[in-house]
Formats: structure tokens, C-alpha cells, sequence
């Protein structure tokens, strides 16, 4: 199967897996289905950045679930629950039992991650507008917990650095929602009210009477820079909890790589180059190069285009090369099947991002 952006899709493809929907559990579209221009128009108002399709030209390549459907759809639910939840007058009893829920899938990450015998992250999620705080939220739990594993850290430490990554952007449900939906930049004073996310986060989840300061204090710090340019405390350096560290890097990983409605996904080596950029003023220089050993660039299934001209389709990639994957050709006609390792070609052949 292939992966093709929205634009690519045209009539009569046939889906290679569910798009889904809000309720992960009713999908927009099944495997199989034979899409019509209907069908595409409404994708792209909702939001929908691609879809997986079938092609003889891709046979034999199947991207792996890093996280297994049934758990992330699970995962998606128990996070919409207690992000309505925390929107409403609800009993503490109620809020703690949905805590719960998150608590217990969380420890199902983990444990998921660590099943898995690659420690590289290369899923493209499909997702629309209206999930995307759902998604983000799990996303940026996956990635934290896949670092923490990379370094090294406890199952123990593993389970609540997943719960920092998902619900460390609570708190926006405490924020406007004139202005957490706002599609287009937010002005200074309504950029202050937003920053004051992550102590909203905090005080939430320390209401459900969580202890953990480990927790705690991850949220809430999840938008300090590494040189002290961020908030709400502009804590520099290693002052920064390590988890919040951790999760600053995975949050701003996941938002440049997702569209929203008032701008695209950003392209994959235009994303490294920044995250590179902010080694030592945002993030933690260790912590980053940790990290761009556990992401690829250009997931499995991706189509790409090469600097000599031809194009191909991502068959694999190889930790420490982000960049770099293995492609399988498809043209020219000539060269269609052939499979070069980029890896190999460090000096020859680059991928050409769509904005090059």
C-alpha cells in the first residue's frame, strides 16, 4: 500500500485501511472502500490530510502499527472522555474514575512500545480538524514514552511519562475555546491567557487528587525552553523536570507535523532543520539528538521525489538516518522496482521535500 496526501487522491482508488472519525469506533471510510470525488471533497473540509491506498507498484510493503488500532482507538476514547469531562461539573468521583481509565491504558502503551522490537517511530496518523487535539495528546504520549524507553527510563517511569503526554494540554479546556479554536494566529493578549495552559493543566490533574510530582510537574512544564525563554516559570537548562524536557520536544514534533486549519503540515525536512535549529535554546541538546533516533522523516508507504529526477515509494527506514530511507522506484518506467538504500547514497541523492 501507498500513503498519498489529500491532494494526490483522485477517483476510484481503493482505501488500504479505515479513515477514521471522531469516534474512532465508526470510521469515515472502511478498507476497501472505492472513493468518488464526493467522498474526497468532504475529507478535505473536514480536515483529512491523506489516506492509505492500494497499488500493485507498492506489493509486498506494509507499514507496521507502531501502536496496535484496537488500543489506539481505546487510547482516543478514554481521552475525549476526560477532555468532556473536564469541560463540564462532574463529581470527583467521576473525574477520578475517567483518570483512571487514561491511567490504566496508558500502562497498555507502554507495555505496547515495549513489545515492539523497533524503537522507531515512522506511523503517518489520519486525522481530521476536529480529532486533532485527541490525536495530538496521544501522540505526544507515544513519542515521550518512545524516548523515555530509547533512554533507558523504568516501566515504572515509562507509565507516568505516557500520562504526561496525555494530558498535558488539559488545561486548555479551562482556556476560551474562542480562542484554543481559533484558526489563524492568536494576538498577544490572547497568547498570555494560553500560556497559562500548563498551571491549568496541573491544578486539574493534582484536583483528581494525583500526588505524583513527577507528573505534576511535567505538565506544567512542558512549555519551558532550554534557555529559559519559557513558561510560566522561564526555568533554564536542567532546572526543567526531565519529563517536562521530554515532552516539549514530542509536542512540537507532532503540531508541525499535522495540518491545521489555518496552515499545512510542515515538510518533514523542514521540521528537522527546526528542530535542530532549537538545539540548546528550546529543547535539550541530548534529549534531542535521542529523539531524531527514534522518528523518521518518510514513513513507510510514503511516495517521495529524489534530487536525480525519479520517484519512489519509502519501503523501510534505518535508525540514526531520519532522512535516508531504503525507497523502491517507480519511475522512470525503466528503473520502476529497483531499490536503493539512500543511506548508501549519502552524497548522491537527497528526497526533495513538495516546497523544493
Amino acid at each position: 500500500m501507498i500513503y498519498l496526501p489529500i491532494e494526490k487522491l483522485t477517483e476510484g482508488m481503493e482505501l488500504a485501511r479505515n479513515i477514521p472519525a471522531v469516534n474512532p469506533m465508526l470510521p469515515f471510510a472502511v478498507t476497501g472502500y472505492i472513493l468518488n470525488q464526493q467522498t474526497i471533497n468532504r475529507m478535505k473540509t473536514i480536515g483529512i490530510q491523506g489516506a492509505y491506498i492500494r497499488s500493485e507498484l507498492a506489493e509486498g510493503i506494509e507499514p507496521d502499527d507502531f501502536v496496535e488500532p484496537e488500543l489506539k482507538n481505546r487510547m482516543l476514547g478514554n481521552i475525549r472522555d476526560i477532555f468532556d469531562q473536564s469541560m463540564k461539573k462532574v463529581s470527583f468521583q467521576s473525574s477520578r474514575q475517567i483518570y483512571e481509565n487514561v491511567a490504566t491504558s496508558a500502562e497498555s502503551v507502554v507495555m505496547n512500545i515495549l513489545n515492539n522490537d523497533k524503537y522507531l517511530f515512522q506511523m503517518i496518523d489520519i486525522r481530521d480538524y476536529d480529532s486533532y487535539t485527541y490525536s495530538h495528546s496521544l501522540y505526544v504520549g507515544i513519542l515521550s514514552v518512545l524516548l523515555g524507553r530509547f533512554m533507558g527510563l523504568s516501566v515504572s517511569n515509562l507509565n507516568d511519562l505516557a500520562i504526561c503526554g496525555l494530558l498535558h494540554d488539559i488545561g486548555k479546556t479551562d482556556i476560551p475555546i474562542e480562542i484554543t479554536n481559533k484558526q489563524g494566529p492568536l494576538t498577544n493578549d490572547e497568547f498570555e491567557i494560553m500560556k497559562k495552559h500548563p498551571t491549568f493543566s496541573y491544578q486539574k490533574i493534582q484536583s483528581y487528587n494525583i500526588q505524583s510530582q513527577v507528573i505534576l510537574q511535567g505538565i506544567q512544564s512542558h512549555h519551558e525552553k532550554y534557555d529559559g525563554s519559557g513558561y510560566p516559570f522561564g526555568l533554564i537548562g536542567e532546572n526543567i523536570p526531565l519529563y517536562g524536557r521530554i515532552l516539549a520536544i514530542a509536542d512540537v514534533y507532532d503540531a508541525l507535523n499535522s495540518t491545521r486549519p489555518y496552515r499545512k503540515a510542515w515538510a518533514p525536512r523542514k521540521i528537522f532543520d527546526f528542530l535542530t535549529s532549537c538545539c540548546n535554546s528550546h529543547f535539550d541538546p541530548q534529549l534531542l539528538s535521542a529523539f531524531l533516533q527514534c522518528v523518521c522523516a518518510y514513513p513507510v508507504g510514503s511516495i517521495v521525489r529524489l534530487s536525480d529526477g525519479s520517484s519512489g515509494i519509502v519501503k523501510d527506514n534505518k535508525p540514526g538516518f531520519a532522512l535516508r530511507p531504503i525507497i523502491r522506484l517507480i519511475s522512470p518506467v525503466e528503473k520502476a522496482g529497483l531499490e536503493i538504500d539512500l543511506t548508501q547514497e549519502l552524497f548522491n541523492v537527497i528526497i526533495l521535500d513538495d516546497e523544493d
